[in-house]
C-alpha cells in the first residue's frame, strides 16, 4: 500500500506549532542508567508480520497538545513488559511520569530514559488513580503519588535494526524514539521517506522483516490519527531513525 497523506487533525497547525505541541522527544534528557543488550539475534525474514498490538499492549492513548510522548512511550513499554513478565494487564499513568520525572520538562519535552529511571525509584500508579490532565499543555505539579503497582528494576537498549526486529518477533514490543516531523499529514500506508532528527517517542509493536516489510508503530495521538493510531514504517533502512534508542524494561510488582 502506497503512503497516504491528507487533511488530519493537525492540518491547521504550522510546522513550528506542530513540533512545539506534539513532538517532545529531546535527547538532552538521555541518562547513563541504561544497560546495553549485546545479544546477536537472528531475524526471520519469512514469517511475515508479527504483531503484538492487543496482545501485549493496552489501547492507543492520546497525549493531546503536550510534548509528553516520552512519558507515554515509557508507560506503554512498562505496561507491555508487565503483561509479558508478570501476567498483569495494567493501564498505567503517563501523567505521573509527565509531572514527576525530575530529569525532564513535562509537556516541554523529555526522554524515555528519564521516565524509566524515575520508575526505578518510584512505583507507577494506575491511570485510574492518577489520570491524565496535561492534554492542553498544563503539566502542573507532582502531587504525592497514590499507591503504585509496578516498578522498573532495569531497562536495556538494543542495537541494530535486525536485532530489534528479532527481539520483537520473539519477545514483544520496544519503546523507540524517532523523527516524526513529517507525520502530521499521515493517514495510512508505509512511510519510507523520513527525517533523522529524533523528536518523538513511541512504541514498536510489530514487524514484517520480509522484502518490502515494515515496522508497525503505536503512536499516542489517539485513534483518529493514522491507521487507527498506528503508522507503518519501511523496514531495513532505519526509517525515521527508528534504531536510535530501542528499549525494553524489567519490572516487578509492588
Amino acid at each position: 500500500m502506497d503512503l497516504l497523506s491528507s487533511i488530519t487533525k493537525f492540518s491547521d497547525l504550522s510546522q513550528s506549532e506542530f513540533k512545539a505541541k506534539m513532538l517532545g522527544g529531546n535527547e538532552v534528557f538521555k541518562t547513563n542508567d541504561v544497560e546495553i543488550d549485546t545479544t546477536v539475534r537472528q531475524v526471520n525474514t519469512a514469517t511475515g508480520l508479527v504483531d503484538w498490538s492487543g496482545i501485549l499492549t493496552t489501547p492507543v492513548k492520546d497525549q493531546g497538545y503536550c510534548g509528553s510522548c516520552w512519558a507515554f512511550s515509557t508507560t506503554e513499554q512498562i505496561e507491555s513488559d508487565s503483561m509479558r513478565l508478570l501476567g498483569k494487564t495494567w493501564v498505567l499513568s503517563p501523567e505521573q511520569i509527565t509531572q514527576c520525572a525530575p530529569v525532564a520538562q513535562g509537556c516541554g519535552g523529555g526522554w524515555t530514559e528519564a521516565g524509566f529511571t524515575y520508575a526505578k525509584g518510584t512505583a507507577i500508579d494506575l491511570d485510574s488513580d492518577y489520570p491524565y490532565t496535561s492534554y492542553y499543555a498544563r503539566t502542573g505539579t507532582c502531587p504525592p503519588p497514590a499507591k503504585g503497582v509496578v516498578k522498573v528494576s532495569s531497562y536495556t537498549k538494543i542495537s541494530g535494526e535486525s536485532n530489534m526486529a528479532a527481539y520483537v518477533q520473539s519477545t514483544g514490543p520496544l519503546s523507540v524514539c524517532l523523527d516524526a516531523s513529517s507525520w502530521n499529514s499521515y493517514t495510512g500506508g508505509i512511510m519510507s521517506v523520513c527525517g533523522t532528527s529524533v523528536d518523538h517517542c513511541v512504541q514498536a509493536v510489530g514487524v514484517d522483516a520480509s522484502t518490502g516489510g515494515y515496522w508497525k508503530v503505536r503512536n499516542s495521538w489517539g485513534t483518529s490519527w493514522g491507521e487507527s493510531g498506528y503508522i507503518r514504517l519501511a523496514y531495513g533502512q532505519n526509517t525515521c531513525a527508528i534504531t536510535n534508542d530501542p528499549i525494553y524494561s524489567a519490572v516487578y510488582s509492588v
